[in-house]
């Protein structure tokens, strides 16, 4: 095992932070190991025991909330090297596929190898935007993407897990085995020894959700790892269900006259899902001040933007489909969308990757713009920094937090641009300072949005996960007895609280 010494460190920088641009002085880090293997990892858990070390786990660090920047210094593990990825397996008593990996594997790696298997076909259904994540951080957070819409998250696709715990004790959970009691308690053993945990009693909100350990009643114990941000265990294995690829997939980029134009096709195709072939995976959407951006990106020169037609509003879907609906599917899009004041004839639409390539590179152009902007903004004020919220509520409350937000930053007069995961109700306000003051109101509007979204039933963190930047969110949403309760799981598994000190509580 490779182990980077507290005199090397400065020479090892992008260890020291993540995507959220949190970083500590390479001086408070004590050393940074490598390891190739779980036996690796359970010495150097082992030399950080010894020396009352806290510990950061890190892969790829694409997370944006802090959770693999080790300010609390210490010794960060990096689990890189464990990325090995081994052969799909077909489960004949269940006719379902499984494919074990371990975490510092990529999206994209795992993609590739799930290709080379060409008949069936399969897929891994969680769809992060960031494929260059490792599969460990997307468990740690139970990460999701557009096609949460109907697949669900990571935690749906993990069967079983291999965690080093704190103490070096190595557990094996595998999905469907133990449960939490009628008093809440799930008890297991390792090596003799036996941990109580106390499930957590708050109620988690009912939407697309990542924020705090899980609990409900009866809950299996797979479900308390999933999602914990690196505080209860460092995975080392992860058993992963795949699906087969039974149906091609149709991809649409409609433009709308009008921002509730957009709103009121939402609402009616999600009505239609299930019904005449309609089989939607994701549905996105792109505000007027999106739009604009794009706009003046490509007024400005960029050829990368192809011109789109006029419009305040514009959806991204997708359907998986059997080609011999294609054409019902098209006669009933006509129809909805003529309810809407759009139409097909100016709609994007594609099958195959050559013909989705411009649909895919508009939805990536808008965050793509939004960071140029800011990394602009940086080049006079190198402490401007864009505020992205990560709220979700329940359908029925979704029209009234969107125009809670559009009223609210409208009447403050701060620039920006609302985009993402309308399927779930779940849409990323990016927020653009363009001085220190305007940093400081953007901040304050985000808590205020995030208790307006707590205040319809949602969540704070619907995809990202809290880390170290949302700790206040978090005790909002749960209180303070639910914080205190987080802590009694932690107090069992991770008795001197080394594991990812600093996130979630």
């Amino acid at each position: 095992m490779k182990i980077i010494l507290s005199n090397e460190i400065v020479d090892y920088p992008d260890y020291l932070t993540d995507e959220s641009r949190l970083a500590v002085e390479p001086g408070k880090i004590n050393c940074i190991a490598f390891p190739e293997n779980e036996t690796d990892v359970v010495a150097a858990l082992e030399k950080a025991r010894e020396n009352n070390w806290p510990v950061t786990v890190s892969a790829a660090r694409t997370g944006i909330v802090g959770g693999a920047a080790p300010l609390c210094g210490g010794m960060v593990i990096s689990m890189e090297k464990m990325s090995k990825i081994g052969e799909p397996e077909k489960n004949e008593q269940n006719d379902e596929w499984a494919l074990s990996v371990e975490p510092g594997a990529l999206l994209c790696d795992i993609s590739k190898k799930l290709s080379e298997t060409r008949n069936p076909k399969l897929f891994y259904p969680p769809d992060p935007t960031e494929m260059s994540a490792a599969i460990g951080g997307t468990v740690a957070t139970n990460a999701s993407g557009a096609r949460t819409f109907k697949y669900g998250a990571t935690r749906d696709y993990v069967l079983s897990l291999r965690i080093v715990l704190a103490d070096g004790n190595i557990l094996t959970i595998k999905r469907g085995e133990i449960f939490s009691d009628d008093s809440g308690t799930i008890t297991f053993y390792v090596n003799g020894k036996e941990y109580k945990i106390p499930v957590p009693t708050y109620s988690m909100p009912k939407t697309k959700n990542c924020a705090g350990y899980f609990a409900k009643p009866k809950m299996d114990l797979i479900d308390l790892f999933i999602g914990s941000e690196g505080t209860l265990g460092i995975i080392t294995e992860i058993e992963i269900k795949v699906l087969e690829q039974k149906k091609g997939r149709l991809s649409l980029l409609s433009f709308f006259n009008t921002e509730q134009n957009a709103l009121d096709f939402v609402k009616t195709i999600r009505k239609q899902n299930g019904k005449n072939n309609f089989d939607i995976e994701a549905i996105e959407f792109f505000d007027k001040n999106a739009l604009k951006l794009l706009n003046e990106r490509r007024e400005a020169g960029d050829t990368a933007i192809h011109e789109f037609p006029e419009s305040e509003a514009a959806i991204y879907y997708e359907f998986a489909l059997d080609d011999e609906f294609l054409e019902d599917i098209y006669e009933k899009l006509e129809e909805i969308l003529q309810t809407v004041n759009c139409s097909t004839d100016t709609s994007w639409a594609g099958m195959d990757e050559d013909e989705t390539k411009i649909l895919k590179e508009f939805r990536h152009a808008v965050p793509e713009t939004i960071n140029q902007i800011i990394g602009e903004r940086k080049r006079k004020i190198p402490t401007l920094h864009k505020i992205g919220t990560d709220l979700a509520v329940p359908n029925e409350n979704f029209e009234i937090i969107f125009k809670f937000y559009q009223e609210t930053l409208d009447t403050a007069g701060l620039q920006y641009a609302i985009f993402g995961h309308i399927g779930d109700n779940h849409l990323h306000v990016n927020m653009m300072p363009r001085n220190e003051e305007e940093l400081i109101e953007a901040k304050k509007y985000y808590k205020i949005f995030a208790e307006k979204a707590i205040e319809l039933g949602g969540t704070v963190s619907a995809e990202h996960g809290i880390g170290k930047l949302k700790k206040e969110f978090l005790k909002i949403l749960y209180g303070e007895k639910g914080i205190e309760e987080m802590k009694n799981v932690k107090k069992v598994l991770d008795s001197n609280c080394i594991l990812g000190k600093g996130n979630l509580i």
